[in-house]
């Protein structure tokens, strides 16, 4: 049996008005995403048309105003389910994957939510499960509890809701659906089975009153950076989401995550690394730097030096915003502080300020992970250069703002991947499971036929 060629996995993520915190301010960014469908129509047919594995929909259970000021995509954030239906409905190749907080959410609901989706959508349903921040205590608080679990506490939880699910999944047996209308049988009751789960924090009976979803078993995607984080995903995962530092960061990431997979006795090659990254894309370097900067000098801050000194690690009060960072730090700081460069690399040249320094790690996300910018066959030349060092197996495309850049990425990106023969030029299946190279699980309750004992 020939091993399937390995092929770069691209995810877009449905943030309401991109991943940039200033960056909405743009004359042609579009900020209605957060309730609007023709939105959520545009850009999930825009994925589904650059042959996107998944779209991706985050979730947000705390209701704090004051968010804006921060981090604008948490002020308002549409039901998942609700979003992936509507998807589904719009879409016919791309997978829908939502996010539910297992610290919050209940397992007998997620399952009859997420297997609904898996029918409706005919086998396009995946689930990013969290377990929240410790110390972040305001979604707690809309679920009549005080305070969020404490690590171990929540992935005991965690624990208990995706087996519960899984089993669940499992708990009709194919076969089930009779139709005999000469004898008044509708279903085969005997393919019914209850798990009888009691844990600690949770007890069912089941079984789900739903088929088992067309995929078997629902494509799981986690994110973390804890222990019981790295064996939860090594024993349930089939999506690791995760930053993107650096190059060298994730190459020993990606193999440290991919190790957990043999403590339970699964395929690495089943189980994809998938940070977020976000692009600035244009039909050439020089295009895709000037939008960078653009978007960056939206950001609305006061500069403050103390912030930039905590960051760089020296005192910056007698420095003048207006100066350029090669001019006042000698190399042996941009080799300590190697997130210099990639603001030097963003930017793309030496006339980087201070106040534009201050405007690069005032945007969220931008130290822990750096902007990839420039054209479509630089940005594809630097996908695949780190897909194949194994630095990662896909990417999330987090947009700066909405729309556009999704547009660019499509237009601009996928054609060179494809040229590169690392992307894939039309979808092979029809489910989530397929477009991730995963086979269909065979059904805990059911005894192994010769077929698949053979396989």
């Amino acid at each position: 049996m020939t091993t399937p060629t390995r092929t770069v996995k691209l995810a877009y993520s449905a943030w309401p008005t991109g991943r940039h915190a200033s960056a909405w301010r743009l004359p042609e960014a579009f900020n209605g995403g957060t309730v609007d469908p023709v939105y959520l129509t545009d850009t999930a047919r825009a994925a589904e048309r650059g042959l996107f594995d998944y779209y991706f929909m985050g979730n947000a259970i705390s209701s704090t105003p004051e968010a804006q000021l921060i981090w604008h995509n948490d002020v308002h954030k549409l039901e998942g389910f609700t979003v992936a239906s509507y998807v589904a409905a719009v879409t016919q190749k791309i997978g829908l994957v939502v996010t539910v907080n297992s610290s919050y959410q209940d397992p007998f609901d997620t399952a009859r939510a997420i297997v609904s989706l898996d029918h409706l959508s005919r086998g396009r349903a995946g689930l990013n499960i969290v377990t929240g921040l410790e110390g972040i205590d305001a979604p707690a608080q809309n679920y009549g509890q005080i305070r969020h679990l404490a690590g171990d506490e929540k992935y005991r939880k965690a624990h208990e809701f995706i087996s519960i699910i899984n089993q669940l999944s499992d708990s009709w047996e194919d076969g089930y659906f009779r139709d005999d209308r000469a004898s008044g049988v509708f279903v085969d009751a005997s393919k019914a089975h209850t798990i009888d789960f009691k844990g600690e924090f949770f007890s069912v009976r089941g079984p789900l009153n739903l088929p088992r979803p067309p995929q078997g078993q629902i494509p799981i995607v986690h994110a973390g950076g804890s222990e019981s984080s790295f064996r939860y995903g090594g024993q349930y995962a089939d999506i690791r989401f995760s930053p993107f530092v650096s190059t060298e960061w994730n190459i020993d990431y990606y193999a440290k995550v991919k190790s957990y997979l043999a403590l339970f006795g699964r395929n690495p090659e089943e189980f994809h690394v998938i940070p977020g990254i976000t692009f600035y894309v244009a039909g050439t370097d020089a295009e895709a730097h000037r939008k960078f900067r653009e978007v960056q000098d939206l950001v609305v801050s006061d500069y403050a030096p103390a912030h930039v000194a905590t960051v760089l690690g020296r005192d910056l009060s007698a420095v003048d915003r207006k100066e350029r960072l090669v001019d006042v730090l000698d190399d042996a700081e941009f080799e300590k502080n190697k997130w210099l460069r990639t603001a030097l690399d963003a930017f793309g040249d030496e006339n980087v300020t201070f106040l534009d320094l201050f405007h690069y790690v005032s945007n969220r996300g931008h130290l822990n992970q750096p902007p990839v910018v420039g054209s479509g066959k630089k940005v594809a030349r630097w996908i695949a250069d780190h897909f194949e060092a194994r630095a990662f197996d896909g990417i999330k495309l987090f947009p700066p703002y909405a729309r556009g850049p999704l547009d660019a990425f499509v237009d601009l990106v996928i054609p060179e991947l494809q040229r590169l023969g690392v992307y894939k030029t039309a979808y092979q299946a029809d489910t989530l499971r397929g477009h991730l190279g995963l086979p269909k699980p065979a059904n805990r309750f059911s005894a192994p036929t010769a077929e698949a004992a053979a396989e």
